[in-house]
């Protein structure tokens, strides 16, 4: 190639990688941007849900003060007897009975079929409309809403006057109402760390709470049920609270905005120095000096160098004397082949200790797993899980420590949603631990078995069984505390399908604390290091940072997607892929997969999935508690699922010890005919 051409070549290459680096940037920016406003916005429908939630329990408060009002035996009198509105006014205005009810609320009416008496304390008129609230109350005793009464946002609640259906012709309706104060919103704005405007159909502001609202926030449109700022530093989300009046919760979310900005541009790092390094070696290859000759000469001197190394050996070989090597007698000499480990089986058990292992369960990254026989004194027998540290990992200290770290924290926690280690040793210098031995499949064989057999996932009431199993033994685990009361900090960091072990009995049991935090260990991971299934991570595992018990929360989230859909909700062609992902959360095409499920599934999930751990549950009762009540027949669905799933494979596994006792009996016979 001519230099003129490598150079253009060279330059030519340098300016795409740049370009291709600028563009990935721009996509890294846009990317953060877009994760920013997905979290701005779910931010703000939180707020707006909450804030909803806490005004209508005011609404119940005032309910029940209308149905108290309406039980009042005089309040009764006056209706079954036909009073005129003169006696109404002055019961209302005077009497004892009614005194707490003029403190209290601003708007008093008695409505008799259709006769309305409307009684203010204070004098002063204020027209409403009760249309909405009244029918809202046809065929229930109790109704609230929140009402414009004379421009001001009211709390109004209708319960119905038991009367004899004779004395009136229609119903009989007692309505209440007070102004929503201006402190009772401003307590609900600073609970939830928001600014709330509540707006007549018009747009028009009639209170405002909270902290100040940003300035390219401030405007509120008239229609419209979410906004949110173009770079997500702010968020607001609507929702109509009664006739005319509309609620908006607005957040600041900057700092959020500016967290998940940082976490994209940190991506663009690598970016720049992997194209900053192929540019330099484009732009050198192309414009470096002509060498071609100086390349030509050297080849040529190595060359010749080499054909004369070569006759030289060859003359070497020639002047050497034969070697006559006699043949091995191989009778005399026998070569031994070396030792390989047989694998144990039911009909050739091989002792191991105290134990014989049967047959090998499976494999990992640092141990094989066997089933085993322990034998005692009197005919004991008990079937146990042998889990033996591969041979080369017991030559590295960090190893043996690891293993040994992960057999003292599993036999410290004792609990029915949790699967023990009963034991730990060492055979002829190798590892292992021993655990109980549980008859049944770890829960990502049952959700595939029910993709199999029935072409669909697990029932919603039996996979809300085993997320309250499951957060039993995590809420024992995270509580563990040492000997002088401190917490221990347990967190697992590896909850998932393949690590939930699901009885034949419909137990639900916890297993493999092989990768947990605790203060019990010797080792800890190196910061930044990640360890745990990238499919079912919280972000802030992902990123190698410090997790706590709301990390275990996130996976559980995560593991109940999975029982729910036979789908992960992170979805790559590489593991990278699939850690970044993981590393940023939930994007907006992940939450609409989470909105699809069936409620109140889809509304747990978007708690328990919350990027930010202080959004999420913020301990593993909490979470149960959102779940919902467990059903008599809920306790045995899984029980059902199993039998109905591998009740075969079951019944034949549960035979295998009848068999074991029977190889034991069959054996004993012969040693002792042959003895005989």
């Amino acid at each position: 190639m001519r230099p003129v051409h490598r150079r253009i070549l060279g330059v030519l290459g340098t300016a795409c990688l740049l370009v291709g680096a600028g563009l990935g940037t721009l996509r890294l920016d846009e990317r953060g941007q877009r994760a920013a406003r997905t979290r701005a916005a779910d931010l703000a429908n939180v707020a707006l849900t909450g804030a909803r939630e806490l005004i209508a329990s005011r609404l119940r408060a005032v309910e029940a003060r209308a149905a108290a009002g309406a039980s009042l035996n005089p309040v009764r009198a006056l209706v079954a007897e036909h009073v005129d509105t003169a006696t109404l006014q002055d019961a209302f205005e005077t009497e004892s009975w009614w005194k707490t009810f003029r403190d209290e609320f601003t708007m008093h009416s008695l409505i008799e079929g259709s006769h309305r008496f409307n009684f203010t304390p204070d004098g002063v008129s204020r027209p409403v409309d009760l249309s909405i609230l009244l029918a809202a109350s046809e065929g229930r005793p109790l109704a609230s809403s929140l009402l414009l009464a004379g421009g001001v946002p009211h709390l109004a609640a209708v319960a119905e006057v038991e009367v004899p259906r004779s004395t009136v012709a229609g119903r009989a309706l007692l309505v209440l109402g007070r102004p929503l104060q201006s402190e009772e919103l401003e307590e609900i704005a600073q609970e939830l760390r928001t600014t709330l405007l509540l707006v007549d159909a018009k747009g028009e502001p009639l209170a405002r709470a909270g902290s100040p609202v940003l300035p390219e926030a401030a405007s509120v449109p008239p229609e419209g049920t979410l906004l949110t700022g173009p770079k997500g530093q702010w968020s607001m989300a609507r929702a109509e609270l009664g006739p005319g009046l509309f609620l908006w919760a607005q957040v600041d979310t900057r700092a959020e905005a500016a967290q998940l900005r940082g976490t994209s541009r940190a991506l663009m790092v690598p970016v720049w120095l992997t194209a900053l390094l192929a540019s330099g070696i484009a732009l050198w290859l192309g414009l470096r000096p002509e060498r071609e000759k100086e390349t030509a000469e050297l080849l040529a001197r190595t060359t010749e160098r080499l054909a004369a190394a070569e006759a030289q050996l060859e003359r070497m070989s020639r002047s050497l004397p034969a070697v006559q090597v006699p043949p091995r007698d191989s009778a005399s000499a026998p070569v031994t082949p070396p030792q390989s480990r047989s694998e144990p089986s039911l009909a050739a058990p091989v002792p191991f200790g105290r134990y014989e292992l049967l047959r090998p369960i499976g494999e990992g990254g640092m141990a094989r797993v066997y089933l085993a026989l322990a034998r005692s004194a009197g005919g004991f027998e008990r079937l146990f899980v042998i889990k033996r540290l591969h041979e080369p990992l017991t030559r590295q200290p960090e190893a043996v420590a690891q293993f040994m770290d992960e057999a003292r924290l599993g036999a410290s926690l004792i609990h029915s949603n949790v699967v023990p280690v009963y034991d730990f040793g060492q055979v002829d210098g190798e590892y292992y631990m021993a655990s109980e031995y549980i008859l049944g499949r770890d829960l990502d064989t049952v959700v595939r078995r029910s993709f199999e057999q029935d072409g669909r996932p697990l029932d919603v009431s039996t996979v809300f069984f085993v997320a309250r199993e499951i957060l039993r033994a995590l809420a024992y685990a995270h509580a563990r505390q040492d000997a002088q009361g401190r917490p221990l900090g347990i967190v697992h960091r590896d909850v998932s399908p393949m690590n939930v072990l699901a009885s034949a009995r419909g137990e639900v049991k916890l297993l493999d604390f092989g990768i947990a935090k605790s203060a019990y260990r010797s080792t800890h991971t190196r910061a930044g290091l990640v360890k745990g299934n990238v499919n079912f991570m919280a972000p802030e595992q992902a990123r190698g940072l410090e997790v706590d018990e709301r990390a275990d929360l996130f996976s559980l989230g995560l593991t109940l997607f999975w029982c729910l859909t036979g789908e992960l909700l992170y979805e790559g062609k590489t593991d990278f892929d699939r850690i970044i992902q993981a590393a940023e959360g939930p994007s907006e095409a992940h939450w609409e997969r989470i909105a699809r499920l069936p409620e109140p599934a889809a509304a747990i999930l978007q708690r328990a999935l919350q990027p930010h751990p202080t959004d999420r549950f913020h301990s593993a009762e909490q979470f149960a508690h959102a779940l919902p009540l467990v059903r008599p027949e809920d306790t045995t669905s899984l029980e059902r699922t199993m039998l109905r799933l591998f009740g075969e494979e079951l019944r034949a596994e549960s035979a295998y010890r009848s068999a074991l006792a029977a190889a034991t009996a069959a054996s004993s016979s012969l040693d002792q005919a042959s003895m005989g």
